[in-house]
């Protein structure tokens, strides 16, 4: 098969592409800088924000998109989030109409907003900054323009993601540079907090299983499945990366919109991967 993945020089798309090229796939990596590619990857130098009719052709009329491009991913208040977000719908739009029959869109919890407890595929959504907000909007007209063009859809519901830290900016990235920086502490939240971690490795994996198969669709929660305290989690890099910063909880409050526990129910996950050895997946 051949794969297109946007933003595949990314951070989660580096893993992505790697885990598709070991599955003996055809990559092609869509991005404005090349970065760190995996071996066997084809890079394509091309702003998909700024596509025209041609896009299709001109990325190698792919079999599936894995469409993870996205500007200011980490600062979720920033309006290239709102206005960036027409862009992505006219790209979607221009490769269905020219032939692609299969996309992968990558999202977050975020489009959940405040919510406690496990989030399944039918969990009603009401994402509280922009980031959520154009998240949630492209999915919905992604399930639309897939339905308009007889296309199967995919909507990959990604966590909290760590490991590759210091491509990330999460909070164990600030950790690693807190630490680099010669501070003793580091101030946060009470810690109580319960979120789903997933690995970003094991993360590509995971999208590259559902990207190759299309017997189950829609909304598709990849992550552990686990909640684990954030006190957890960062007690654990502390000690595994032998850092002598001090965690200072409670520095700061909680958030009206930080959700207290939220985790992803895994069942589609889980479905989909024991099918793998079978013929629905594509070859």
């Amino acid at each position: 098969m051949k794969y297109l993945v946007t933003g595949g020089a990314g951070y989660v798309g580096q893993h992505v592409v790697q885990a598709l090229i070991d599955r003996g796939n055809e990559v092609v990596v869509v991005s404005r800088s090349a970065g760190a590619l995996p071996d066997g990857a084809t890079f394509l130098k091309l702003d998909v924000l700024e596509s025209d009719e041609a896009i299709y052709e001109l990325s190698g009329r792919p079999d599936v998109l894995i469409h993870l491009a996205w500007e200011d991913g980490f600062n979720h208040a920033s309006y290239k989030h709102l206005e960036n977000l027409p862009k992505h719908v006219t790209f979607l739009r221009n490769m269905l109409s020219a032939g692609l029959k299969h996309i992968v869109g990558v999202g977050t919890m975020h489009e959940i907003g405040y919510h406690v407890g496990p989030v399944f595929e039918t969990t009603p959504t009401f994402p509280q900054h922009a980031y959520g907000i154009a998240k949630n909007h492209l999915r919905l007209v992604q399930s639309l323009l897939c339905r308009e063009f007889h296309a199967i859809d995919h909507w990959i519901r990604c966590y909290y993601i760590y490991g590759d830290d210091v491509l990330n900016n999460s909070i164990f990235t600030k950790l690693l540079k807190a630490e680099a920086e010669g501070k003793t502490e580091f101030p946060l939240n009470t810690g109580e907090l319960l979120y789903d971690f997933t690995p970003v490795d094991e993360l590509g994996a995971m999208i590259a299983d559902v990207a190759q198969q299309r017997e189950i669709s829609g909304i598709i929660n990849c992550c552990s499945g686990e909640p684990i305290s954030l006190k957890t989690m960062v007690l654990r890099f502390i000690a595994e990366n032998k850092l002598k910063i001090e965690p200072v909880w409670g520095a700061f409050p909680l958030r009206p919109y930080d959700s207290r526990a939220i985790w992803g129910d895994t069942s589609k996950l889980n479905s989909l991967r024991a099918r793998g050895s079978t013929s629905n997946i594509l070859r």
